[in-house]
């Protein structure tokens, strides 16, 4: 019969595998090096109570690791696909709109409550730094892509050129968008709607894994 630990360490890599990340990629996330990752997985250690609770932030369902019984099913959940963009928390990333394996895994009742559907949603990395302290370099952020209408206070995915940036938009008089950053270090400029070609609002950042 298997140990105990190898049990876990199987459960624990299906959720990894569940989530679309690689084993380095979420042994990072959650506070270890790849190879404590390797040896969760393989049952060689036992996950200690911090790494546990990073992974569950992570959206790991960790009585499912622990015991091999879900509090939940899977029909309770959706996962919302992670493309292969970057939107910058800085000057701007160049970026080509492609989907990448597997997503963040949502609860229904979570998004029901917030009003989301699953079919406009996606999920966006996050590099840069102008969005400090709200968003961090490596955060990634859930976006409404149903939502491209800025509101004062709330951040956006803005689609400038061939450039992604999430930044605060608010609408003006005369066709005139507002761009501003959290960090004060970054200042806010104007755009005129009406004479530049190639500026969209992407959808509203509703979410994000930044971690305080």
């Amino acid at each position: 019969m298997k140990s105990t630990n190898v049990e876990i360490g199987e459960r624990l890599k299906l959720e990894r595998q569940r989530l679309g990340l690689a084993q380095a990629d979420f042994g990072t996330k959650a506070g270890v090096s790849k190879t404590s990752q390797f040896n969760y997985e393989a049952g060689e250690r036992s996950p200690d109570a911090e790494y546990l609770h990073n992974a569950a932030e992570l959206g790991v369902d960790i009585t499912y690791v622990i015991t091999g019984r879900r509090v939940a099913s899977n029909d309770d959940f959706v996962v919302i696909p992670q493309h292969a963009v970057a939107a910058s928390a800085g000057p701007g990333a160049v970026n080509a709109d492609e989907l990448s394996n597997g997503g963040l895994s949502f609860s229904k009742k979570w998004l029901a409550k917030r009003m989301l559907n699953p079919t406009h949603l996606k999920v966006i990395d996050v590099v840069g730094e102008s969005m400090l302290p709200r968003l961090s370099d490596g955060d990634k952020v859930l976006v409404d892509v149903s939502d491209t209408t800025p509101k004062s206070g709330r951040a956006y995915v803005l689609l400038q050129g061939e450039e992604l940036l999430v930044k605060y938009c608010q609408l003006l008089p005369e066709g005139m968008l507002r761009v501003s950053s959290a960090n004060t270090d970054y200042p806010t400029y104007d755009i005129d709607l009406s004479k530049t070609d190639g500026v969209s609002i992407v959808g509203r950042v509703r979410a994000s894994t930044h971690e305080w």
